[in-house]
């Protein structure tokens, strides 16, 4: 049995959707698609999961100086 809906965005595209956002301060729902980027609704709810799973707080850790 084959899975129905569109396939999910690779967590790759994501990360350059949510970067570009946070680059150029425009609206999530201003995100261009043409760039690849897809919807700007799917960048932003995948960063609020990854917030909610910790992600974030490992990241920051991780870039800090020692």
């Amino acid at each position: 049995m084959k899975a129905t809906g569109p396939r999910p965005v690779p967590d790759r595209q994501c990360l350059q959707g949510i970067l570009y956002v946070l680059h150029t301060g425009i609206g999530w729902e201003d995100l261009p698609q043409e760039l690849g980027f897809r919807s700007g609704m799917t960048c932003w709810r995948r960063i609020k999961r990854w917030i909610n799973a910790g992600f974030s707080t490992i990241c920051i850790g991780s870039c800090l100086p020692s």
